[in-house]
Parts: structure tokens; C-alpha cells; sequence
């Protein structure tokens, strides 16, 4: 009994993620009383604030109340922003919210960094003066979760300013999304939390299938592959080969997006048992066409926020300069998402590609689209897939990588020692990461009407049978969570 008392207070080294037993046993206890009280929606709320909270808490400690206090004043910032008339204490009010949000943001995740930057500039090597800091989890999200209600506001497009606190502040902490996303827009979320909703056999029978559908993403191929392949040889490039290094290099692509894929899944389907929708991230990004595309399908609510907030109110401050104006546009869009990632060169690089990238697709588009009536409809689009491709994997080795000395081993590795001989030895010693490497992408190409379908067997059956689909499944999981489980990759930022 006292150990289990004891796991209800945070500990550091162990924060209460999804995938955990002990948080499938404190979400059901929550969810017995959340269905007496969901009708109610003051009671609703507030039982659901109550548990964000505490689930907050349990992921990052005492850092739960810097969350409150930033929640809380983009609150009455937020409304003395709507009731203004005075442009410049509108603007007061805006750059006070940026100052609260974006300091927080940048002290807590990047002091470090950019102290170390600063000594290594200067020839001085790493910084004495650093502090021992540890970013609170899910910062970087709900921050951006906040600013969208505090720009929308400033911009006159929000109808109305949240009049309840309990509910803005429900909507910042909101537990399924608060670690990784989807980063919800305050006008798409807050509504759900002012009106009744409805806990239907439909949307109950979605939820647990997306739950099931995201764990085994999770645990059975992103966590698999991390610690069967990928580790391996990134953590150890010089005992590989080039050709291992590729296959790590794919390994790494898959993991990355059922990892994140399969954690999105998981907290879509815990909205959807509680009534509500949050919006989704993915879109099979590996059928992008370019990196334009790319980012249409993937991370979708991050490059919307960032499309939104950033590019067009740099384009159109830069519309002067015409297509430069967009293009740097562009650079500085990515840039940003690249430090957002993360305070490493690493991720500012892999950022900077990607907006290189996009550049060059908006700078020749035309003469591609040329190309493209030269030849086969179906063929142009095939090897716009694989080019699109091939660029996406050798820039992760950019997200992976411990850092640029980390990620130019591996290129180098690739590049200059590949060696295909190796194939047939290498497929005989890694048959299983290799038999579920060729599944993960099967799985990712399979046409979304197949899972629609499926998902409609599963929210057609009885009840019990969806029970006893779940207790198996959580039982099965189990299992392999014991032996190869890892922390969800996102929440690193």
C-alpha cells in the first residue's frame, strides 16, 4: 500500500506517460467518475481540470504551477485585450503575454544553449556560468497553445474572450494534448469546453480503437525498432557498415512517426472517450510529393500554428520583396520550428533544410510542373515520392544524431563505407527489426479506407466484445512494455 501511495507523487526519473500501467489504472478510476458528471458541464470541468493538473504534476513536479500562472495570466490578459479599444495598450498587453510566454519558454529551454553558443563563439569552449535547469514538459506546446488565444484576440478574430477561468485554464492543461500536441487553437477547443457533450457508442468505439491502434504503433514497431536497430548503430557508427547504417537511417524514419503517430493516435482516442475532438497530426507524410506536401501531412497542427502565426504575417510585412520576400519567409519559419524542437544545431539545421528545401520547391515549381508533361502521370509522382522521401530520411539522421558530430559519422558512414554484400548476412542476423521494418511501411501505405473500415468493424461490435478486445489487448501490450518500452520521442520537446 505505501508504495503505491508513494507512485502517486512525482518522481523525476519515472513521469507518468500513457503507456504506463499506473496511469491506465488512475484513468480508469477518473473516468468511473467523469460518466457520472459529464452532463454537468461545471462538474465535468472541473473533475477534468482536477486530473490535468494532476496528471501535470505527476510528469513535471512543482512546475505545475508555472503552468497555472501562465495560464492564468493570458487569462486576464486575454480579456483586457478583447475589452480595449486603445491600440497601444493592446499592444502593451500582447507584448506582456510574449515576454510571460516566450521568456518562459526560452529560459527554461534554452539558457544553456545559447550560453554555450556564445563561449564556443568565442573560442572559450563550454560555458561556466550554466545552470542546472530542467524544462518543465510540454512547455514548448502549451505555450503555443496559449499565444494562439492571445493572437487571435489581438487580431480581432476572436468573437468573444473566455469568460471562465476554470475553463481557459482547463484548456491550456488539457491532459491528452498537453505533452506533444496536437497543439489545439484556443478557437477550436475552448468551444467544446463551454457546451454538453456527448459520450456516444460511436465516438467511445472510435476512441478505444485509435487507443489500441496508437499503442501498438508504439510498442510493438516504434519501440522495437528503436531498441533492435536504430540504437544500435547510431549509438555505434563505427562498427557498421554504410548499408547498416541506411537501414538504421530507414529504421529511424519509421520509428519517429509511429512513435509520434501512435502517441497522437492515443490521446485522439482519450478526447473521443470523453466526448471530445481534437484535431489530427498526420496524413501519411511519406506519400508527400515534396517537402511542401511533406508538411501538410505531417506534424499538422505545429506547421499550421507556425503558417498562421509566423509566415504570413512575415510574407506579408516582406510582400515588397516579392518572391524573396516569401522565400525568406520561408528560412525564418523554419528556423524557428527547428529551435522549437529543440536547443541543439542539430535540430536548427534539420529545420533550415527543410526550409531550404521548400524554397527551392517554390523557386522551381513551374519548371517542374513542365517536367512533369513530359512523362507518365503515375511515373512523375512515383519518383516525386521517392525523391521526396530519400531527402526526409537523411535529414532525420540530422533529428537523431546527438549531435553534428553524431550526424556527420553517420552521413560519412553512409556515404563513403556502404557496402551491399553485406545485405544478405545482415537480413540473416536482423530478421525480425527487418520483417517488422518492411510491416511498418505496408502499414503506413495502406489506403485510409482499410482502416476506416476496420475501425468500423471495431465501433459496430458489442460492448463486451470491445471490453474483452481491450483487456486483451492491454494484457498483450504489457507484456512487451515490460521488456523494450521507451519514453514517447516527443516529449523530449
Amino acid at each position: 500500500m505505501n508504495d503505491f501511495l508513494t507512485s502517486l507523487l512525482y518522481h523525476a526519473q519515472s513521469p507518468l506517460i500513457f503507456n504506463s500501467v499506473l496511469f491506465i489504472l488512475l484513468f480508469t478510476l477518473f473516468y468511473v467518475g467523469y460518466v457520472f458528471v459529464y452532463n454537468d458541464v461545471r462538474k465535468r470541468n472541473t473533475l477534468l481540470l482536477i486530473f490535468s493538473l494532476y496528471f501535470y504534476y505527476k510528469i513535471s513536479g512543482l512546475y505545475v504551477i508555472l503552468l497555472v500562472l501562465m495560464g492564468t495570466s493570458d487569462f486576464f490578459i486575454g480579456k483586457a485585450m478583447f475589452s480595449s479599444t486603445v491600440d497601444s495598450k493592446r499592444k502593451l498587453l500582447l507584448f506582456l503575454s510574449l515576454f510571460i510566454n516566450i521568456g518562459s519558454l526560452i529560459f527554461f529551454k534554452y539558457t544553456n544553449f545559447f550560453l554555450n553558443s556564445l563561449f564556443g563563439a568565442a573560442g572559450q569552449g563550454e560555458s561556466p556560468i550554466l545552470l542546472n535547469l530542467i524544462m518543465p514538459l510540454g512547455i514548448s506546446f502549451y505555450v503555443f497553445k496559449t499565444l494562439s488565444y492571445i493572437l487571435d484576440i489581438y487580431r480581432e478574430r476572436a468573437e468573444e474572450y473566455e469568460k471562465s477561468w476554470l475553463n481557459y485554464l482547463l484548456f491550456v492543461s488539457f491532459f491528452p494534448n498537453i505533452l506533444a500536441g496536437p497543439i489545439s487553437k484556443s478557437r477550436d477547443l475552448l468551444p467544446q469546453f463551454r457546451q454538453k457533450n456527448e459520450l456516444t457508442n460511436e465516438l467511445i468505439g472510435a476512441g478505444l480503437f485509435l487507443i489500441l491502434v496508437g499503442a501498438f504503433k508504439k510498442i510493438f514497431i516504434a519501440d522495437f525498432l528503436g531498441a533492435n536497430l536504430v540504437d544500435r548503430v547510431f549509438d555505434s557508427p563505427e562498427y557498421f557498415t554504410g548499408f547498416e547504417g541506411l537501414m538504421a537511417t530507414y529504421g529511424y524514419t519509421a520509428q519517429i512517426y509511429f512513435d509520434f503517430s501512435g502517441y497522437t493516435d492515443i490521446v485522439i482516442g482519450l478526447a473521443c472517450l470523453m466526448g471530445f475532438r481534437v484535431e489530427p497530426n498526420f496524413n501519411k507524410p511519406f506519400l508527400a510529393t515534396n517537402v511542401v506536401d511533406f508538411w501538410r501531412r505531417w506534424h499538422m497542427t505545429l506547421s499550421g500554428w507556425l503558417n498562421e502565426y509566423v509566415f504570413y504575417p512575415l510574407s506579408y510585412n516582406l510582400r515588397s520583396y516579392k518572391k524573396r520576400g516569401i522565400v525568406i519567409g520561408v528560412l525564418i519559419t523554419f528556423f524557428i520550428s527547428g529551435l522549437w524542437h529543440g536547443p541543439a544545431w542539430t535540430y536548427i539545421l534539420w529545420g533550415i533544410s527543410h526550409g531550404i528545401a521548400i524554397a527551392w520547391t517554390m523557386t522551381t515549381g513551374d519548371a517542374f510542373a513542365k517536367l512533369g508533361k513530359t512523362i507518365p502521370k503515375w511515373l512523375y509522382r512515383f519518383l516525386s515520392i521517392i525523391i521526396t522521401f530519400h531527402f526526409l530520411t537523411f535529414s532525420m539522421i540530422l533529428f537523431r544524431a546527438p549531435d553534428l558530430n553524431g550526424a556527420w559519422k553517420m552521413y560519412t558512414l553512409i556515404f563513403t563505407k556502404f557496402d551491399i554484400s553485406v545485405a544478405a548476412q545482415w537480413a540473416q542476423l536482423y530478421m525480425k527489426p527487418l520483417i517488422i521494418l518492411i510491416l511498418a511501411y505496408v502499414l503506413h501505405y495502406l489506403p485510409m479506407k482499410w482502416i476506416n473500415f476496420f475501425k468500423g468493424v471495431y465501433v459496430k461490435m458489442h460492448w463486451t466484445v470491445k471490453a474483452l478486445i481491450v483487456v486483451l489487448a492491454i494484457l498483450f501490450i504489457y507484456q512487451a512494455y515490460s521488456s523494450d518500452a521507451q519514453p514517447f520521442i516527443y516529449l523530449e520537446f
